[in-house]
């Protein structure tokens, strides 16, 4: 993670020290650096200038699915990015958060007719569609509502993205996007429905994408289809590239370069004239925030040694639904090397699954002891939930020496008043 360092062998985020955001907020928290968004952000936009060049029109539309914090989206929002969001909530949270509806592009196969319906009426500045029946019913919403809704088709390229297959969105068998062989036909087929403006193309092939090969492919299939398009009279101006490059979380990955990226887009798309739109979502996000957790106690079964936290899989689901791995750290910095041993970091839920690591090489473990899991900007306070009847646990965004609570914590008490028994 980025903006980490020891002072006084205390780890802090910042200028603002774990110890003290788990003495002001408890824990389980979530820790976010702003100083790390701005340059993550900054660097991304500069990158893509560089090499398309003031010549090529583009918008950075952050994928707010990966951290939906008004929080995160407005130190992002001050910096002139978009947004790509998958429902009303997230299109709601991006305006609140001041990203203006004409940098807002709306994707996702389940789109429902409140949801389209609010959209349409934001002026948005496009909607991805994804099936045939959701144009129709845009078209008709849009109809009556006495507006016009811009679209672009997403297409399903069938390419393999490689990595998990949970996150794998570009090939045939998934639920997204239109077959690239139809496509042409969908296009032709939108052209003539009342309230329909078509304005572009989309494309999304998956998450934590680590080889460029995939997206080689892929942008080379949209630029064939595009310039077949506008031969045929389609106003095909915004090409929408979706996000998915990865970040390294271990030494093990290994990750292309966002200068490789930004050469290919130039190379594949410099000549056609259009407006490119990217949805870097944990490219912006994952390596700017931590997961802050209390060791409860420790525990030996079976010749396993497990270190139990107060962090859950219902805190941060990636490790067991992605079987994904993240660095665990200590929060205050042990020099006894010597005495580290190898242990399982697991939390209190009733899953066998509810583990952080299976190997984890820590020294200090004593009760009550903090330890931070790396790398979890990203698909982490956002896909939380409150099983087990668990608290939703805070967000604090630190700003040099100082800290914000941009999420305070939800607990059972406030979950319950949502709830009745029947009488």
């Amino acid at each position: 993670m980025k903006k980490l360092n020891f002072n006084n062998d205390v780890l802090h985020v910042e200028k603002v020290s774990l110890e003290d955001i788990a003495k002001s907020v408890g824990t389980p928290v979530y820790v976010y650096s702003k100083k790390s968004l701005i340059e993550n952000y900054s660097f991304f936009h500069n990158t893509l200038k560089k090499i398309l060049g003031s010549k090529n029109d583009f918008l950075v539309a952050y994928s707010v699915k990966s951290n939906s914090n008004i929080g995160v989206i407005n130190v992002l929002s001050s910096l002139n990015s978009g947004a790509d969001v998958v429902s009303s909530g997230e299109l709601k949270r991006s305006l609140i958060a001041g990203i203006p509806a004409n940098k807002i592009v709306f994707s996702g196969v389940g789109k429902t007719d409140e949801e389209l319906t609010y959209a349409i009426n934001e002026n948005i500045l496009q909607f991805n569609v994804e099936s045939i029946d959701e144009l129709k019913k845009l078209s008709s919403l849009a109809v009556s509502n006495n507006k016009i809704a811009p679209i672009a088709i997403r297409v399903n390229p069938d390419i393999n993205a490689g990595g998990h297959q949970n996150i794998s969105t570009g090939v045939k068998n998934t639920k997204f996007g239109i077959d690239y062989e139809e496509a042409h036909n969908v296009y032709d087929f939108a052209s003539n429905l009342e309230g329909i403006k078509i304005v572009g193309i989309d494309v999304h092939i998956g998450s934590q994408i680590s080889s460029l090969e995939p997206f080689r492919l892929t942008f080379n299939k949209i630029s064939t289809l595009v310039k077949i398009l506008r031969k045929k009279g389609h106003n095909v101006f915004n090409i929408d590239l979706g996000g998915g490059i990865g970040i390294q979380y271990d030494d093990s990955e290994k990750i292309f370069s966002l200068k490789e990226y930004s050469e290919t887009v130039f190379k594949i798309f410099g000549d056609l004239d259009c407006r490119i739109v990217f949805e870097p979502g944990r490219y912006i996000s994952g390596n700017t925030g931590l997961l802050l957790t209390k060791i409860i106690r420790n525990k030996s079964n079976n010749n396993s040694n497990f270190i139990i936290v107060d962090a859950a899989m219902n805190d941060f689901l990636r490790p067991v639904l992605y079987n994904a791995s993240h660095n665990i750290v200590e929060v205050i910095k042990m020099d006894k090397i010597n005495d580290k041993k190898y242990f399982k970091i697991v939390g209190p839920v009733c899953e066998t699954g509810d583990i952080f690591s299976h190997k984890c090489h820590i020294n200090n473990i004593e009760e009550g002891n903090l330890l931070a899991i790396l790398d979890a900007g990203a698909y982490g306070a956002s896909m939380s939930s409150a099983y087990n009847s668990r608290d939703i646990i805070p967000e604090v965004l630190v700003e040099d020496k100082n800290m914000h609570v941009i999420r305070k914590r939800i607990s059972t008490e406030n979950l319950l008043s949502f709830e009745n028994i029947p009488k």
